[in-house]
């Protein structure tokens, strides 16, 4: 059974929450180097204590947004081996697309800024959730026979990055003009027509 939230609870989890979209929206406007803790919290309406309460630094804000949606990948698109490892791809890209879509232009924008400025590790960003997942898939697909062997699941995933990155580049670009998800889903499934594909 859930434990129940005290009123104290829900408070800092709606401060925690309200640090995190202001800094994001903060970030998307002027830049991951240019806001600072002090300008997040006078924003807020808090002190600067109080953050530090949450995050060690506004680099943990990026982190974290960026492992919750690794995860939430991860736990959404947990393989269904009765599907085909094509299958199992597309739902994965469509998954990402629309996380995407509805995070918004404003939080995408943000995080791509920070994730630039940051530095943030692929560790803090639950990249390893990414790539353990690409590994299962390239080898699934090995195994049934769908892909090549000499497919290696690291090139396979590095091209994804660069066509996920190159996606959101453009959609952020066109400020929204471009349909994320049919645009990403066409994109990214072309990868998989390469992979089958090669010799």
């Amino acid at each position: 059974m859930k434990e129940r939230l005290t009123s104290r609870d829900l408070q800092a989890r709606e401060t925690r929450e309200r640090l995190m979209r202001t800094a994001m929206d903060l970030i998307a406007g002027e830049g991951y180097r240019t806001v600072t803790v002090s300008r997040i919290c006078r924003e807020c309406g808090v002190s600067v204590g109080t953050f530090y309460q949450y995050f060690t630094s506004k680099k943990d804000i990026i982190a974290l947004l960026t492992r919750e949606h690794n995860e939430y990948l991860s736990h959404a698109c947990e393989a269904d081996f009765s599907l085909s490892a094509g299958e199992i791809y597309l739902r994965y890209v469509d998954k990402y697309m629309h996380r995407i879509a509805d995070s918004g232009l404003s939080l995408s924008k943000s995080l791509m800024l920070g994730l630039l400025e940051s530095e943030v590790s692929d560790d803090e960003a639950g990249l390893q959730l990414q790539r353990d997942f690409f590994a299962r898939l390239i080898a699934y697909g090995k195994e049934t026979g769908e892909f090549p062997q000499q497919v290696e699941w690291e090139d396979f995933f590095e091209q994804f990055l660069i066509t996920i990155n190159g996606i959101l580049t453009n959609w952020l670009v066109s400020q929204g003009a471009i349909d994320v998800i049919r645009y990403g889903k066409h994109h990214a499934g072309q990868l998989l027509r390469l992979l089958k594909n090669k010799d």
